[in-house]
């Protein structure tokens, strides 16, 4: 029953989101606004996936958003792509770069993991900083937003076009989201989250559930670069910044870290925030800061996630949910891992 309800109210909020230049019409927000909402939900993800989930920070997510924004487009610049391509390379982009630092990765946990993702993070946008005669060095690159050509859909892209475009591909990495989270796999990132020593003592290669978790994680990274890169029709060092990162972390945590659209209520909440308030005063950070202050106290888990303990606080349950998913979930794992090598 509370599964059905889950995808009712999942079902619910795309409908909504399908009229939001609409609604953005309504309430004086620009359509451009709300496609950043939607992509940089998608690059939150890739930090839920990995802080939620996993339970291993990662503070350097910044640099694979900003690889996929250059990823597309120095292909546009310098391949002449179409839009579909560019997507794909900036993903591709945001990918090669999660492999160089993953074997790095894998060596740390907790702070660790998050330091020394921070730090490989800032090596990339020091590349992109410097490597001017590329990427066009502090004053970034521009370049110019090609039409697109797939199936019935062809023609220049406008801010509409490119909010649906956005739309739609929200709506996959959503529903790949949900589907991932649920599956053996999504289950054994849970139980190393949990108790990683008890997942390799039960035979479970934890590193690489990890590695397939930083792979997932570039793949919603590069894909909401490359978007934003589409939607500014530029890239530049700052999309890499630890400042980025951050961002991406405060969305998850403010949302609920850990729940299927925490990332997208913290987006909403960051970046139509952060429009409104700058709008009022150029010391918008403090004010944002204070709300996400008052947030952390009031709602520790973020909304969703505080919410979601205050409803399952509300049913007679046999026994935590919390000591069952783990178990569960090992076994679940270990059976698929058994039947793929007995193939």
């Amino acid at each position: 029953m509370n599964r059905n309800r889950g995808i009712i109210a999942g079902l619910a909020v795309l409908v909504v989101l399908a009229f939001g230049p609409w609604i953005g019409g309504i309430v004086h927000i620009d359509t451009s606004f709300l496609s950043e909402v939607l992509l940089t939900a998608i690059a939150a993800m890739g930090v839920n996936i990995l802080l939620g989930y996993t339970g291993l920070p990662i503070f350097g997510n910044a640099a694979l958003f900003g690889l996929g924004a250059y990823g597309a487009g120095l292909s546009i610049k310098n391949l002449h792509v179409g839009f579909v391509v560019a997507i794909l390379l900036g993903i591709a982009a945001a990918l090669v770069g999660a492999l160089i630092i993953a074997p790095f990765l894998l060596r740390r946990r907790n702070i660790y993991f998050g330091l020394l993702s921070l730090a490989f993070g800032q090596v990339f946008y020091f590349i992109a900083y410097r490597y001017s005669d590329v990427t066009g060095g502090e004053d970034g690159m521009s370049f110019a937003r090609p039409p697109i050509a797939l199936g019935p859909l062809h023609g220049a892209v406008d801010e509409t076009g490119m909010y649906y475009i956005t739309y739609a591909l929200f709506a996959i990495a959503i529903v790949s989201f949900w589907l991932i989270v649920r599956s053996p796999f999504g289950k054994t990132l849970v139980a190393i989250k949990q108790n990683e020593l008890r997942v390799r003592y039960l035979g479970l290669n934890a590193d690489r559930f990890i590695l397939v978790g930083i792979l997932i994680a570039a793949v919603y990274a590069g894909l909401a670069g490359a978007l934003y890169g589409l939607l500014l029709r530029f890239a530049f060092p700052l999309l890499l910044d630890w400042h980025e990162s951050g961002d991406f972390i405060l969305m998850t945590m403010l949302g609920g870290a850990g729940t299927i659209f925490g990332p997208l209520v913290g987006a909403i909440i960051f970046v139509i925030g952060k429009d409104i308030i700058s709008t009022i005063t150029p010391a918008w950070e403090i004010f944002l800061g204070g709300f996400f202050i008052a947030c952390v106290l009031g709602f520790p888990k973020g909304i969703l996630g505080s919410i979601g303990d205050a409803l399952a606080r509300g049913r007679v349950t046999a026994e935590p949910a919390e000591e069952l998913v783990p178990a569960v979930a090992i076994d679940q794992a270990r059976a698929t891992i058994q039947s793929d090598s007995v193939q």
